[in-house]
C-alpha cells in the first residue's frame, strides 16, 4: 500500500489499509482527494464507504485523537491502563501493562524513571521466583496516575520554529521537543529510555549526555531532519562534543558514530544552565512523582 501512494506522502498518511488525507484548507483537501480517489481508480482499489469520513477537523487513529489543537490519547487506551491490577502476578502480565504503557510513552515526561524498578523483574526466568515488591506496586499505581493526566500534545507545523532539550543521569536519558509559540513553548513529544546496567558503570556522565542528544535526534528524524531547530542543553561537553572532530580510536568509534549521524541535522545549540533546562532535568532526577 505504500508504494502505492508513495508519491503522495506530502499530504497522505498509510498504515497498513487505514490511510489519513491531511490538508491546510478546504480547498487543498477537494484537491488531495480527487488525486487520491484517481490514484484508487487507476490501481482497481475498492473504498468502504461505511469507514470513509471525510472533511473533519478531529479523527481518531490508532489509539490517538487528533485535531487541529494536537493530539492525544483515546479513552479506550486510558481504560486498558486502569484495567490492569496494582499488584502484578508474573513477568507476562509486566510486560503486557508496559507494552500498553508505552504506546503512550510520547504524552509522559519520564517513563524510564518508573521502567527502572521493574527491570530486574523482566530478567525473571521459570527458574527464579516471582518477587514483586512494595516498589513495583507503588509503580504501577503512579504509572496508572500519570497516564490519567496525560497532556495534549501539540503537533509541529513546517512553519513551526523547534526546541529539543535533552539530559541524563547514571541511569537515564530524556528528552523533549518543544515548538515556540506567542506565550513560550508547548510540549510536542517527549522520550527517553534506560541505559544498561554495563554502561551505567562504565559511560562517563558526558558519554550518556551525549547518547542523549544522538537518541533524541534519531527519534524525531521526521520534524527535525528538514529544517533548522535549536538544542538546548546544560552541559558545555555536548557542545564540543557536537562541533569538535574526534580523533579516529578503537575505543571512540561509538562517540564518533554518534557524532557523525548528528551531523545529518542542521541545528544552533545553546548551553544553558541547569535551573533552566527544566524540563528534561525534571525527566531524569531520580525520585516519585
Amino acid at each position: 500500500m505504500d508504494n502505492l501512494f508513495k508519491d503522495y506522502f506530502e499530504f497522505m498518511f498509510v498504515y497498513i489499509d487505514d490511510i489519513l488525507i491531511a490538508s491546510k484548507n478546504m480547498k487543498d483537501h477537494i484537491k488531495h482527494l480527487e488525486i487520491f480517489s484517481d490514484a484508487c481508480y487507476k490501481e482497481g482499489l475498492v473504498l468502504s464507504e461505511k469507514k470513509a469520513t471525510i472533511a473533519v477537523n478531529k479523527i481518531e487513529f490508532l489509539g490517538f485523537l487528533i485535531d487541529e489543537a494536537g493530539i492525544e490519547l483515546q479513552e479506550h487506551i486510558m481504560e486498558k491502563i486502569r484495567n490492569f491490577p496494582d499488584i502484578l502476578k508474573d513477568k507476562k502480565q509486566l510486560q503486557s501493562f508496559l507494552g500498553v504503557v508505552n504506546f503512550a510513552g510520547i504524552f509522559i515526561k519520564d517513563l524510564a524513571k518508573y521502567r527502572k524498578d521493574f527491570r530486574p523483574l523482566l530478567k525473571e526466568t521459570e527458574s527464579t521466583k516471582w518477587k514483586w515488591e512494595e516498589i513495583h506496586t507503588q509503580r504501577v499505581r503512579e504509572l496508572k496516575q500519570v497516564c490519567d493526566n496525560l497532556p495534549k500534545l501539540a503537533i509541529p507545523q513546517d512553519e513551526d520554529e523547534l526546541v529539543v532539550y535533552t539530559d541524563a543521569n547514571d541511569y537515564r536519558w530524556a528528552a523533549v521537543l518543544m515548538k515556540k509559540t506567542t506565550t513560550g513553548e508547548e510540549p510536542c513529544r517527549y522520550t527517553g529510555g534506560l541505559v544498561t546496567e554495563q554502561q551505567a558503570q562504565v559511560w562517563h556522565i558526558n558519554e550518556k549526555e551525549f547518547f542523549a542528544v544522538w537518541k533524541a535526534f534519531k527519534k524525531w528524524p521526521l520534524f527535525l531532519l528538514a529544517k533548522e531547530f535549536t538544542l538546548k542543553v546544560d552541559n558545555t561537553n555536548v557542545k564540543a562534543f557536537l562541533k569538535n572532530k574526534l580523533e579516529s580510536k578503537i575505543e571512540k568509534a561509538r562517540i564518533i558514530r554518534w557524532q557523525d549521524e548528528c551531523q545529518y541535522y542542521c541545528y544552533n545549540i545553546i548551553v544553558i544552565k541547569s535551573h533552566e533546562n527544566v524540563l528534561a532535568d525534571f525527566l531524569t532526577r531520580d525520585g516519585g512523582i
